[in-house]
């Protein structure tokens, strides 16, 4: 017995420090082990007193602590199992029960001395002379071990369905404590049934307990650890080479070993060409504690580029105790950087730097050099667009690389040139360099495109130079003053080269501010109607064209030559001739209430008007909103409307026709006009332009041609208006051609709207 209690105090002791430790800790677990552990102390000392007193009555106590911490022992093993298993969903149930069976089976045990169901005492005296109480177990007895072995049943249970559910790298993590508890069982389970004279099984509950907050609480998996490291360390494409502290290689992964191209463990190999592939002396080595590099390595598919690194490793105290290098391969990773850092930065079809790499470059040599004068350059290709809509996207791709090659041949060293944009291309060069010969060799050797064995296209380049005075211009602007440069010179056979003046400047500089205020000018009364009337053969005023003209408030009367075409060009023109329809609408509309019905307006619609509104809609919509007779609101347009998309146009000006309005074609003779034009096109009346009798009406060239038309207009029902009829012998010669109105400053200037009423409508009143 006493051998027993021996063994027995420093396992007690062990099992108070863990009880104290596992109170300590911060895990979720610590509250279970506590519990169990503090049960089976309760066990062990009823135990400890069953084997050290001979008194009776202590022994019938010591066996009552025993039983109920025993049934404890249980429920806390039982909800620790669940616990440290993950089978949580049961727990609320299980806990219910068994702890309900523990406190019943502790109350029937507690009751024994009143009633004698569960056991009795009788003294036993052994060979040795020692004598101890052994116990005599009544009924209820069984009740209490077969609660013990339900739970013992479900705890085995526990373990082994977790055991078969996860993956056997985990399974030391159960399969110790699961042996302990299982030992532990049976150890009582020899001790009940065999009647041994003392349960020695609490040696058992004690070392279990002990594992149990050891494996649970202290206890860090290494070995799982190594092995998941080493999994990771295989499987990772990084090369991961581990020193010891003498500089030895220890370890080498997989991919370090592909590098390397070593076979099996020589890892010498590997520590010499890693080593080599750091480029740093074993000396080196021994005097730093970390390197970061990159270099190339010769690999059987080519080179490779390594970021490697090199780190020395130190215990808690800083003793070196190791070293390890990790090389990367960045080889794709930077092929994909270069090809994206290439695609951000050339024109794909050309090869080129394109528009925002080009002026990158152009600033940054603008800032680096400020003492050298350069000049800026620019291509642009005549009616590319056509190009590729006749000849397809295919033939004008050929031509700009054949321009991008041009412009790589030519180039100096100190050249800078990109595609700025579709069909444009640009180029900075040092002044001292440019030579407008050898430009106009280079556009020259563009050949002409070939669309047949017998059919050539003439490629024409136009090209524009600014030399570069304000460095601090955004590049994009110097630029665009070339293409500003080469505007003027579109409509030019002959020239190819142009170059961008101060006159560009303020006429972009003027451009600029006449945009930017027509709105207000619009909105305030600056945008003004003027009338010129057209008379017939009689003289008598039948109606008037509406010319706009702009009361400035800083430069007074603008003619219309100094921004028509401004916004001719820019579109902006839609709402100027929007305003003028609808000055005209509510003069017509003014003159019915005086009774003025008969007196018609012309008002001028411009090509852009068809690309930017719905012109029907906008017109009809006025005569709708003013309550005015379409035929008194004349349409008159050029015959430039019909040079693109003829056949859609025409059907918008014969809805403007169905819709009561007549059309006029207007400066008829000034432009590409034709015959044709008068059979084809839907009109109503024709204006003949008096330019083109060139200031004579004695060339008898000219009168044949004046005939022809006005006899062919009359033939086919068209009215004919002659404009800017200056003189008497003018209009001579037209009456006697049988023209039928007549507009010029012979009969008016174009005068503002209370000058012309107060002029025609006095009159109207005096033939009255």
């Amino acid at each position: 017995m006493l051998n027993y209690v021996l063994i027995m105090l420093p396992l007690m002791v062990l099992l108070l420090l863990c009880m104290h430790r596992a109170y300590l800790s911060p895990k979720d677990i610590s509250t279970d082990v506590y519990r169990l552990l503090a049960a089976v102390m309760a066990a062990i000392l009823g135990n400890v007193l069953i084997a050290t007193s001979p008194i009776a009555v202590i022994c019938k106590a010591g066996y009552m602590i025993y039983f109920i911490g025993t049934d404890f022992v249980l429920f806390y093993l039982l909800i620790f199992s669940i616990d440290y298993c993950g089978f949580k969903s049961i727990r609320k149930y299980v806990r219910g029960i068994f702890l309900t069976l523990s406190i019943a089976d502790s109350v029937s045990i507690l009751l024994d001395p009143i009633f004698d169901h569960v056991f009795a005492m009788k003294i036993i005296t052994l060979d040795s002379g020692e004598s101890y109480q052994s116990l005599i177990p009544y009924w209820y007895h069984d009740i209490h071990l077969f609660i013990s072995y339900i739970a013992i049943a479900l705890i085995v249970t526990i373990y082994i369905v977790k055991l078969v559910n996860t993956s056997r790298i985990f399974w030391r993590k159960y399969i110790v404590i699961f042996a302990g508890i299982l030992l532990t069982a049976v150890w009582e389970t020899l001790y009940v049934f065999l009647e041994k004279a003392l349960d020695t099984s609490m040696i058992g509950f004690a070392v279990c307990g002990i594992f149990i907050y050891y494996y649970s609480i202290e206890r860090k998996p290494v070995a799982l650890l190594d092995r998941m490291k080493n999994m990771i360390l295989t499987s990772v494409s990084d090369a991961i080479v581990f020193f010891n502290k003498d500089g030895n290689c220890i370890y080498a992964n997989d991919s370090a070993k592909v590098l390397f191209n070593v076979q099996g463990d020589d890892l010498s190999d590997i520590q010499r060409q890693a080593i080599e592939l750091t480029s740093v002396t074993t000396e080196q080595l021994e005097k730093i504690n970390s390197i970061r590099t990159r270099r190339e390595f010769e690999r059987e598919d080519g080179v490779h580029i390594y970021d490697i690194e090199y780190h020395k490793t130190f215990d808690g105290n800083g003793h070196r105790i190791g070293s390890f290098s990790k090389i990367t391969d960045r080889t794709e990773e930077i092929r994909k950087q270069k090809e994206e850092q290439y695609l951000a930065t050339h024109d794909l079809l050309t090869g080129i730097d394109n528009a925002e790499s080009f002026y990158s470059k152009v600033r940054k040599r603008l800032d680096e050099d400020p003492d050298t004068e350069y000049v800026a350059v620019a291509s642009d290709i005549k009616e590319f667009k056509l190009v590729n809509d006749r000849y397809g996207r295919a033939v004008g791709d050929r031509i700009l690389v054949k321009i991008a090659r041009t412009l790589e041949e030519a180039a100096s060293e100190h050249t800078i040139y990109g595609r700025i944009g579709s069909d444009r291309f640009g180029a900075l060069m040092r002044k001292e360099d440019y030579k407008e010969e050898t430009i106009l060799q280079g556009i020259s050797e563009i050949p002409a495109l070939s669309i047949d064995t017998q059919t050539q296209y003439p490629v024409i380049i136009h090209v524009g130079i600014y030399e570069i005075t304000e460095r601090d211009t955004a590049v994009s602007v110097m630029f665009d003053r070339c293409f500003m440069a080469i505007s003027g010179i579109k409509n030019d056979a002959t020239a190819r080269i142009a170059y961008y003046d101060e006159k560009l400047r303020e006429d972009l500089m003027w451009e600029q501010r006449m945009a930017g205020s027509l709105d207000n000018a619009l909105l305030t009364g600056q945008i003004v109607p003027y009338l010129q009337a057209q008379v017939n053969r009689d003289g008598r005023v039948e109606g008037a064209e509406v010319l706009v003209r702009w009361i400035h408030p800083e430069f007074g009367f603008l003619p219309p030559g100094k921004f028509i075409g401004i916004f001719e060009k820019n579109g902006m023109i839609s709402k100027i001739d929007k305003y003028m329809w609808e000055s005209a609408c509510r003069i017509l509309n003014s003159w019915s209430f005086i009774g003025r019905e008969d007196l018609y307006l012309s008002v001028n619609i411009s090509p852009k008007d068809f690309y930017l509104m719905d012109v029907p809609t906008e017109i009809i919509n006025l005569v709708n909103k003013y309550d005015i007779d379409p035929r008194r609101l004349r349409l008159e347009i050029t015959e430039s409307i019909v040079m693109d998309d003829a056949e859609e146009k025409i059907k918008t000006i014969e809805q403007l026709r169905a819709n009561g309005f007549l059309v006029e074609m207007d400066d008829f003779g000034s432009g590409y006009s034709s015959l044709n034009m008068l059979k084809d096109m839907p009109i109503d009346v024709l204006k003949l332009d008096m330019v083109f009798l060139n200031a004579s009406t004695e060339n008898n060239r000219t009168r044949a041609i004046m005939k022809l038309i006005i006899d062919l207009a009359k033939a086919l029902n068209i009215p004919v208006i002659a404009e800017g009829v200056e003189t008497q012998e003018q209009v001579d010669f037209l009456s006697e051609m049988g023209c039928d109105y007549f507009q010029g400053y012979y009969f008016a200037k174009p005068v503002p709207l209370m000058d012309y009423e107060s002029k025609t409508l006095k009159r109207a009143r005096s033939d009255n």
